[in-house]
């Protein structure tokens, strides 16, 4: 059995970093209002056992350098285990928390010059226990940030992280004795259905989606893709999106449209902050893995996953589309964001030539 627990998910502001140690200096700053909203949330009378800080949060937005400058890259790219999760370690620890985050410029043992959007977990006794590399995103982050997506490197990532399974390579799930089983979903990767489809095909009972960037936040995306992944997967959705920027100037910029939530199985929220605050918040819910594990049980409509006609939906994606292993050969220099435009307008004809998009006249 599976005692009910709080799970704090945290709204910092947005800090762009100059050099590479503001990542660590960030990391503590977001450490001190987590102490706070944790003292607060366990008035809800559960203990809190899981604290969700959103992409980017670290990091910041910007770091002011051209995607593709690989000494550059090599400069700003942290590590897991780093400086930063060793800090939040020490949260943890204090705290007797799990924490789990993000950076989105890392290194990897396994394929050195080139750098990755990676979320973490990490355990009431500080260790990483699970790190996750972002699948999907669109053309605009990968010119802008210098990550490099597992796809571009299909082979070699597949058999060196799943040891040739797919599923545990690109939709890994941190499968604890004590809040269930976690799967990170980082922003973007939100917009399509497959990403979050593929961690609860291995398990997930909790979804942490972090960061949608404006103007999807404004425009709605937010809110029903949140609620769309919470239902279509019967799990719980655990959605922190950024608070503002603070520029330079001292000026706090909205990028990102706040709107923190946390959504049930049912797609139903439970609790969401409805406006952007102007500084760090956080929402904070009670969370019933058992509930949730009964749910799963059931033999009704809303349990959808015992339902799958796999072979039928096998077909819709047999031919490929975006293409694989773009990046394996070498690693993208300069002018990335000018590559990927090409390499998505090919697929928007190729979409064309199987009569899936009609061309205009």
């Amino acid at each position: 059995m599976t005692e009910p627990y709080v799970v704090v998910a945290l709204s910092p502001l947005q800090i762009p970093i100059v050099e590479p140690e503001d990542a660590l200096r960030n990391t503590k700053r977001i450490i001190g209002f987590m102490k706070t909203a944790v003292g607060v949330a366990s008035t809800e009378g559960y203990p809190v056992k899981l604290v969700v800080i959103p992409e980017m949060a670290i990091q910041g937005m910007h770091m002011g350098f051209t995607a593709g400058n690989r000494e550059a890259e090599k400069k700003f790219a942290r590590t897991i285990p780093g400086p930063e999760t060793d800090e939040l370690g020490t949260a943890a620890r204090e705290l007797n928390t799990y924490i789990a985050g993000e950076l989105y410029l890392v290194a990897d043992d396994d394929f050195p010059d080139r750098y990755f959007n990676v979320a973490f977990l990490i355990n009431p006794q500080g260790e990483v226990i699970y790190r996750r590399a972002k699948a999907t995103s669109d053309g605009f982050e990968g010119g802008t940030l210098g990550t490099t997506n597992p796809h571009d490197l299909w082979d070699e990532w597949v058999q060196k992280k799943g040891n040739g399974n797919a599923l545990d390579a690109i939709f890994p799930v941190a499968k604890t004795p004590d809040i269930g089983n976690i799967g990170y979903i980082i922003c973007h990767e939100g917009a399509y259905p497959e990403i979050a489809r593929g961690l609860a095909m291995n398990g997930a009972e909790i979804l942490i989606r972090a960061t949608l960037i404006e103007p999807q936040t404004m425009n709605g995306m937010w809110d029903i893709q949140n609620k769309a992944h919470a239902l279509f997967n019967n799990a719980i959705v655990v959605a922190p999106n950024l608070g503002p920027e603070l520029g330079p100037d001292g000026v706090l910029n909205d990028l990102f449209g706040g709107r923190s939530m946390i959504v049930n199985q049912r797609g139903k929220i439970i609790v969401e902050q409805t406006g952007l605050a102007p500084g760090d918040s956080f929402v904070s819910t009670v969370i019933d893995i058992d509930a949730l594990r009964r749910d799963r049980q059931s033999n009704g409509v809303f349990n959808g996953l015992k339902d799958l006609r796999t072979e039928q939906y096998a077909a819709i994606y047999a031919e490929p589309i975006y293409p694989k292993n773009q990046y394996l050969a070498a690693p993208p220099a300069e002018g990335w964001l000018a590559r990927e435009r090409a390499t998505r307008a090919g697929t928007i004809k190729l979409l064309e030539g199987r009569g899936v998009f009609t061309p205009l006249d």
